[in-house]
């Protein structure tokens, strides 16, 4: 165990000893020349360091062209010892799972360098913006976003303000007077702008100057929060940035404070393999298993033909309400669709829809199928009661279907994106090993012709190293770019270390307090014995320990 140990610390070292920035180069380089659609940028400072990088491999260019209409964007900290944060862009694939669309290491997190990420990451992706992106209420991302993605929507994470509302509302609550209850419905219930003011100018009036100081701050930015002003957005169902921080969540499993930019790169791979195993499992168990219909119905067999699982079940779920609906014709195409009410059940609101019939469009005031991709249940019943027992095909999103993989992707060089590179590395092992079997069977049954091709193959293993070493140019040795060295965060450290607990300060004492005695009974010994060398004895060999 100790070999193994001083062997993987011997690799860390020989990886890192041109240092931080080089390492990173090479790192690079390596994935550049496994994978052609590798894409990595560095932004160098005035001083020559480097401050920021952004890279995405082939699997996060296939996955952004086919999903990257709505787009998490998020930072954390505390995973490398250059103290740098991490930023990833994840969204939701056909299964509604979380996929990586790039990452980005960034040594301040100020406007320039959030505009310099973003234009990145839109480099990579061959200037495909999204529709939507999901970000926390930092002023520099909005200022950056507003710039270099312009059109763009830009949506706040609800779980954050809820967090925050509670920090500084949740004191205010009483029995009669829920303050926060009634802030989350402003976040989720009001539909009209109307209801909206009329309830924050409500509770601007219940709180202290406290709460009217953040109440002041969070209304500044109704648009992208409120659901008055989003339920028209196109966010797949997303109010908040939870998918990104659960990923963050696991990656924090695997990182650390401690980490060289070598083992975080490695680590930071082996979260996102993990990630795609795991979609790999989904589309395996969606491909061998048949969804359960509640319903014997061609509108939902049709779905269930098309649609990826967890959709058919939100999809079959409106099929279920619109079976419980009722409808009234106002006009030639105009209807209002309602739920029937079961008991002591709260009735919801009534929805209006419009159908056009040459155009075959239809919409509905709920705005379901602009907000999320699928219809609703009020347009579901209008199609019934027009007796359309299928889905229009202009309402059928590929991205939510099981086919959303199928179309293939290109990147910026017009290249197709081939989204497992080790797949073609495997191909040509598997021909070399296919010649080479052929040759060792025939010449393993004479001795002399087996060390004839023992030769050969140990003459040719030279050949190889040599037309390596010519290939690299001498990669291995150091050269005038490793004067290249990483920024230096300044100030704000936020990988500070841990608070030792109250036990581990009095075990620290207690160790300290019998090395001194140790120390002094040492000393004794030493004076009662002065041809004693205490440099020949066992002393000074503990600081080595560290090294085993």
């Amino acid at each position: 165990m100790v070999d193994h140990n001083n062997c993987l610390r011997n690799i860390r070292k020989e990886s890192m000893q041109y240092g931080a920035a080089i390492a990173m180069t090479k790192y690079f380089a390596k994935r550049s020349t496994e994978d052609s659609s590798f894409k990595h940028f560095e932004d160098i400072s005035e001083e020559g360091k480097i401050s920021n990088v952004v890279w995405t491999d082939a699997k996060m260019i296939a996955s952004y062209a086919r999903f990257g209409d709505v787009v998490i964007f998020d930072t954390t900290f505390d995973t490398n010892n250059e103290k740098w944060a991490v930023g990833t862009f994840v969204g939701f694939n056909h299964l509604r799972e979380i996929v990586i669309f790039g990452a980005a290491l960034m040594c301040d997190q100020n406007i320039e360098s959030f505009e310099w990420v973003f234009t990145k990451f839109l480099e990579a992706h061959g200037g495909k913006k999204c529709i939507t992106m999901f970000t926390d209420q930092d002023a520099a991302i909005a200022s950056a976003l507003e710039k270099i993605m312009p059109d763009t929507k830009h949506g706040l994470c609800t779980w954050h303000i809820n967090k925050n509302c509670v920090k500084h509302l949740s004191k205010l609550n009483d029995e009669d007077n829920h303050i926060t209850k009634k802030f989350n419905a402003c976040l989720y219930k009001y539909e009209e702008e109307k209801e909206f003011e009329d309830a924050i100018n409500f509770l601007m009036e219940q709180v202290d100057d406290e709460g009217k100081k953040w109440l002041d701050f969070i209304y500044k930015s109704k648009e992208k929060w409120t659901y008055c002003f989003m339920k028209d957005v196109y966010t797949l169902g997303i109010r908040s940035t939870q998918s990104s921080e659960s990923f963050n969540s696991i990656l924090k499993a695997y990182l650390n404070c401690k980490l060289d930019v070598c083992r975080f790169m490695e680590q930071f791979d082996t979260v996102l393999e993990q990630n795609r195993e795991k979609e790999i499992k989904s589309e395996y168990a969606m491909r061998s298993k048949l969804p359960r219909l509640k319903f014997k119905m061609p509108i939902l067999c049709e779905a269930s033909n098309l649609y990826t699982p967890k959709v058919f079940e939100l999809f079959q779920a409106e099929v279920e309400l619109f079976m419980l609906s009722l409808i009234e014709c106002l006009e030639d195409n105009t209807y209002t669709v309602g739920k029937f009410v079961i008991d002591n059940e709260t009735p919801c609101k009534s929805r209006q829809v419009i159908w056009n019939r040459e155009d075959q469009m239809i919409s509905c005031s709920c705005k379901k199928f602009e907000r999320v991709g699928i219809l609703c249940w009020h347009a579901l019943k209008v199609l019934d009661r027009e007796d359309i027992k299928v889905i229009p095909p202009r309402y059928i999103l590929n991205r939510w279907t099981k086919a959303a993989k199928d179309v293939a992707v290109m990147d910026i060089e017009g290249r197709r994106v081939i989204e497992d590179p080790m797949l073609d590395v495997r191909n040509r092992k598997a021909d070399m090993v296919r010649i080479g079997d052929s040759i060792f069977d025939e010449a393993a049954y004479i001795e002399e012709d087996t060390h004839f091709v023992r030769n050969m193959l140990l003459e040719m293993q030279q050949k190889y190293q040599q037309y390596k070493e010519k290939r690299n140019g001498g990669e291995g040795n150091p050269t005038t770019e490793h004067s290249l060295h990483l920024k230096k965060k300044n100030g704000g450290d936020r990988c500070s270390k841990r608070i030792p607990s109250c036990i581990e300060k009095k075990k620290r004492a207690k160790k300290a307090k019998n090395k001194t005695i140790s120390n002094s009974q040492d000393l004794i010994r030493t004076s009662i014995n002065p041809s004693q060398d205490i440099s020949e004895g066992n002393f000074g060999c503990f600081s080595d320990l560290e090294d085993l």
